[in-house]
């Protein structure tokens, strides 16, 4: 029974989302498109429009907007904590520590985490997705950024960075528009939603090309150990804060996933930013993207 479970999870909600990455690694492979390019392209144009336009014509309730993101900023400052402890349990230096902890605590609730949502749980899951993914990409542009610059740089440079989301002003502009019981009209929200609609298989095929171009070298046993503390330890994490937060239903199935998603190509580009040892955090990247087919799997099944 749990065996036949597991599968149609995977086949259904896992293999899809792989399909699509393996496409998009593929095409890196042959093709060769500019990859800034098509990044741009989704910060600018596809996530706002998919974040703005499921907000305005959501039926989420305050509440739920509420303790998503409470949810998604307090995992974070937890699995911050326990993986700069392991980093000093270790004896990890300088750089290394850093690195550690932003592979093991920043996740992929974009590119990976939006598309895995939406085959498992719908576009009701996906609406409450989208706020877990504005409020971790803040949290890794300010909490993150802290953290890549105990290795050397300014930290106030990429947190400006934040000022420069798209998608914090499309979120604000969204609420804003609930809050005053306004909603645009179609001729406006046809095309945001048909532009949004692009959002999740262009991010799954822009993760598919960042990871062919990610190079599994050095430090692969602290990788590895990365990864299983991504995985395992901050999937424990995230069932315990959701007990302890009291959430329920779809609210507690969607911060859960987002929470178990592997390691996010962000930190890669902070560690770079700040030299924070980018090597090891690409690997753990890239280890943490395959062993989350057989993780989210079984995160999924246990939630129903």
């Amino acid at each position: 029974m749990m065996l036949s479970l597991l599968l149609n999870v995977l086949v259904n909600n896992i293999v899809p989302a792989f399909v699509v990455i393996g496409v998009g690694f593929i095409f890196d492979r042959t093709i060769k498109p500019h990859i800034p390019t098509i990044s741009r392209l989704a910060l600018y144009a596809l996530s706002p429009a998919l974040v703005f336009s499921l907000l305005v014509t959501s039926e989420l309730e305050q509440s739920q907007l509420t303790q998503v993101a409470g949810y998604a900023a307090a995992i974070f400052v937890l699995m911050v904590a326990v993986s700069l402890l392991m980093a000093r349990a270790l004896r990890l230096d300088q750089a290394t520590g850093p690195s550690f902890a932003l592979a093991s605590s920043m996740v992929n609730s974009g590119n990976f985490g939006l598309s895995v949502i939406l085959f498992a749980y719908g576009e009701a899951g996906l609406q409450l997705a989208v706020i877990y993914f504005v409020t971790s990409a803040i949290m890794a542009n300010t909490l993150g950024a802290l953290i890549a610059s105990r290795s050397q740089g300014s930290w106030k440079q990429s947190l400006r960075g934040v000022l420069r989301l798209p998608v914090i002003y499309a979120t604000i502009i969204a609420v804003g528009f609930r809050v005053a019981g306004y909603t645009p009209p179609e001729v406006a929200m046809r095309p945001l939603s048909t532009i949004g609609q692009a959002a999740v298989p262009v991010m799954l095929l822009m993760l598919g090309m960042q990871l062919s171009q990610t190079k599994v070298q050095q430090d692969l046993k602290l990788a590895s150990l990365a990864a299983v503390n991504k995985l395992v330890v901050m999937g424990l994490l995230a069932f315990g804060l959701a007990e302890v937060m009291g959430l329920s239903g779809l609210v507690r199935q969607v911060c859960i996933v987002e929470s178990c998603t592997p390691a996010a190509v962000t930190a890669v580009l902070l560690a770079t930013e700040f030299r924070a040892r980018p090597q090891v955090v690409a690997s753990t990247v890239f280890l943490s993207t395959l062993a989350s087919a057989v993780t989210l799997t079984v995160v999924i099944a246990l939630l129903g």
